[in-house]
C-alpha cells in the first residue's frame, strides 16, 4: 500500500512541473533550467541524507548502475524534456507522456524479462484514453487541431529515456537506499547540466524575477528531489511495469494544477480522471499480490 502513495504523491508533483517548467523557460535557456533544478534538488537530498550520505565504497561498488540511471536515464530525460517544452506546447507535451506506461512495460519486458499480462494493457488504454480526453478538453474533434513538430519530437525521446530510467532503477536501486540512489543520479545530472552550462553561459542571479525563484525552488526540492526519492522508492516495491503504469497521473495532476496557474477545471477533467484512476485500478487488479 505503501508504495501506492509513494507513486501518486511523486506523480502529482511531476505533473506540476509542465507549469514551473514553463515559468522557468520563459527567463532561462533549457541548459540552465535543468542546471538550477539539480542544484536545488540536489541540495535538499544533501540535507535530506546529511546522516547517511554513501561511502565512497558504496559508490564505487553501484558505479555502474548509478552512472547508466542518472546519466543516461535521468539526465536524458531532463535534457530533452526541458529542450522540447521549449518547441511545443504543454498539451502536446502531456498526450505524448501518457504513453510512457507503455513504453516501460516494453523496456522491462525486454530487460528485466517481466512478462506483459493482457489485462495490463486493457488498463493502459483505458488509462490512456482518459489522458487524450483529458487533453483534447472532451471534445474528440479537437485531435485534428493537434500538430506534431520538433518538439513533440524531443519530448517523445525524453519520454524514452524516462522509461529506461524506471526499467534501471527497478535493477540497480536495490542494492543501494533509495534516498543515497536518488541523490547520486541526481548528481549525474547536475554534472551533465554543469558541462553543458558553457556552450550557452548563463546570467547573473540578481537578472531574475521572484516567481523564476518560486518556480526553481518548487521543481528542484518538491519536482525533483521529493518527486525522484519517492517514485525509485514505489519503483523498487511495486517494479517498473507496474510504477510506470502511475505515469497517467501526470497529465490529469497537469490540469488540476492548471487553476494555480490562471485555468479553469471543468467537467472534462473530471471524466478524463476517472478513466485514468479506472484504468490504473485495472492494471493493478492484476498485480494485486505486489501490493499486499
Amino acid at each position: 500500500m505503501r508504495e501506492i502513495i509513494y507513486l501518486i504523491i511523486a506523480t502529482i508533483f511531476l505533473g506540476l512541473n509542465f507549469h514551473l517548467a514553463k515559468v522557468i523557460l520563459k527567463e532561462v535557456n533549457f541548459i540552465e533550467a535543468g542546471f538550477w533544478r539539480f542544484l536545488f534538488g540536489f541540495v535538499t537530498l544533501i540535507i535530506l541524507g546529511a546522516k547517511s550520505l554513501p561511502s565512497f565504497k558504496i559508490i564505487q561498488k553501484n558505479l555502474n548502475g548509478i552512472s547508466l540511471t542518472g546519466f543516461i536515464g535521468l539526465f536524458g530525460f531532463n535534457l530533452f524534456f526541458f529542450l522540447g517544452l521549449q518547441n511545443t506546447s504543454a498539451i502536446n507535451a502531456a498526450l505524448i507522456v501518457s504513453l510512457n506506461p507503455a513504453l516501460t512495460i516494453l523496456f522491462s519486458s525486454k530487460i528485466l524479462k517481466t512478462p506483459i499480462k493482457k489485462i495490463q494493457l486493457l488498463g493502459i488504454i483505458i488509462a490512456f484514453f482518459g489522458v487524450t480526453y483529458l487533453i483534447l478538453k472532451g471534445n474528440t474533434t479537437n485531435i485534428s487541431n493537434i500538430q506534431f513538430n520538433y518538439g513533440d519530437i524531443l519530448i517523445l525521446i525524453a519520454n524514452v529515456f524516462f522509461a529506461l530510467h524506471h526499467v534501471w532503477t527497478k535493477k540497480y536501486a536495490t542494492r543501494i537506499s533509495s534516498l543515497n540512489f536518488t541523490l547520486l543520479t541526481s548528481l549525474c545530472c547536475l554534472i551533465g547540466f554543469l558541462i553543458l552550462l558553457p556552450i550557452n553561459g548563463m546570467e547573473l542571479v540578481t537578472t531574475h524575477t521572484y516567481g523564476f525563484w518560486m518556480a526553481v525552488f518548487g521543481i528542484g526540492c518538491f519536482g525533483t528531489a521529493l518527486a525522484y526519492f519517492l517514485w525509485q522508492k514505489g519503483v523498487q516495491i511495486a517494479g517498473a511495469d507496474k510504477a510506470g503504469i502511475y505515469m497517467n497521473i501526470v497529465p490529469l495532476s497537469a490540469a488540476l494544477f492548471a487553476i494555480l496557474f490562471n485555468e479553469h477545471l471543468h467537467a472534462y477533467h473530471l471524466i478524463g480522471g476517472l478513466f485514468i484512476v479506472t484504468g490504473l485500478l485495472i492494471s493493478k487488479s492484476s498485480t494485486s499480490k505486489f501490493f499486499k
